[in-house]
């Protein structure tokens, strides 16, 4: 939906990424009725070996507010404003048939996973395992403030964080989308980066961080309204964000103006759904799934996929489309780095 340009960062940075990433994508706003109780960066920590040890130290807990509470109280009023632009731009006629399609696969879902409990077949309970997790995201993604513009312009940050959030966060590191989540371990792995101050002249610090099995890698700091964050991301936000906050408003105006390519793109969704609905074993609903993904990919992507959560069967005779379309290189990149190296 949006994208950043690629800036200098390294895969140690991942921590702030996350918190960027996170709050862009599902928005966050802190409220001062909240009756979620947390300590503040700025209060807890002095040093940026210890703000950084801080925040690993709560997501090691599995306390994602940590990712809000990381960013200075600046940046977190310019993702609030853009979430508060985006619940009120955003139509609700056009946003419905999402809605609808997310609990209708969710529907889906769980009839197949129905079906595979019928079944003795040992090489079903990996992807009856998958599917459960599938399930669990979709179920979030149908009734959660996601689901509905009204609730998502008055979403409540820290509540979302503790509560939604953390399980749609959770269910795609166990594997919802596939391979491309953080894996099983994603928590626990923050407990294990070690965080040495190397020199922190004023405003600034350069710390040394370690991820398990990794050679400690140097990084530069910066002191953001008495937030510590690294010093590329606090270069990058005054200029990157605006575009961010540019392409996501572009984004919902074009899909409230026309969405008819938008809805047709869920009409072929919905079809797949019937597909999958209408087989007898979860054999045949795993040939249904490599064959539709394909098709859909297509359409969406332009772009066949490389795996599918339910592509554990032997390939499919079937062709793919001849001449798939062409993908579209975008104008900017996702500011994600890569993942701690396994």
């Amino acid at each position: 939906m949006i994208g950043l340009r690629r800036l200098s960062m390294s895969r140690t940075e991942l921590l702030a990424v996350l918190i960027g990433l996170f709050a862009v994508t599902i928005g966050g706003c802190s409220k001062p009725e909240s009756k979620i109780t947390v300590a503040t960066q700025a209060k807890a920590t002095a040093t940026a070996d210890e703000a950084v040890r801080h925040v690993l130290a709560r997501l090691q807990r599995q306390e994602l507010q940590a990712l809000w509470e990381f960013l200075p109280p600046s940046y977190r009023g310019d993702v609030e404003k853009l979430v508060h632009e985006l619940g009120e731009q955003l139509d609700d006629k056009t946003w419905e048939p999402f809605v609808r399609i997310c609990r209708k696969a969710r529907q889906v879902t769980s009839d197949l996973i129905a079906k595979s409990e019928k079944t003795a077949d040992e090489a079903d309970r990996d992807v009856t395992t998958r599917l459960r997790t599938v399930h669990q995201l979709l179920n979030e993604l149908s009734e959660s403030e996601l689901s509905d513009p009204n609730r998502l312009r008055h979403l409540d940050g820290l509540r979302f964080l503790t509560g939604t959030g953390k399980r749609l966060i959770t269910a795609i590191s166990s594997g919802a989308l596939g391979d491309v989540g953080l894996g099983q371990d994603a928590f626990s792995q923050f407990g294990e980066v070690k965080v040495d101050l190397l020199e922190s002249p004023g405003d600034s610090a350069v710390l040394t961080v370690q991820w398990p099995g990794q050679e400690p890698t140097q990084h530069k700091f910066a002191r953001v309204e008495d937030h510590w964050i690294p010093q590329s991301l606090a270069e990058a936000w005054p200029t990157a964000f605006p575009k961010i906050r540019e392409q996501c408003l572009a984004w919902v105006d074009e899909l409230r103006s026309n969405p008819e390519p938008w809805h047709a793109k869920l009409r072929e969704v919905d079809l797949l759904l019937e597909e999958l609905a209408a087989t007898k074993s979860l054999a045949e609903a795993r040939q249904v799934w490599q064959i539709g993904a394909s098709r859909l990919a297509v359409e969406w992507f332009g772009a066949i996929p490389v795996e599918s959560p339910m592509s554990q069967e032997s390939p499919i005779n079937s062709p793919p489309p001849a001449k798939p379309a062409r993908v579209k290189k975008p104008d900017t990149e996702v500011l994600l780095p890569d993942e701690p190296q396994k």
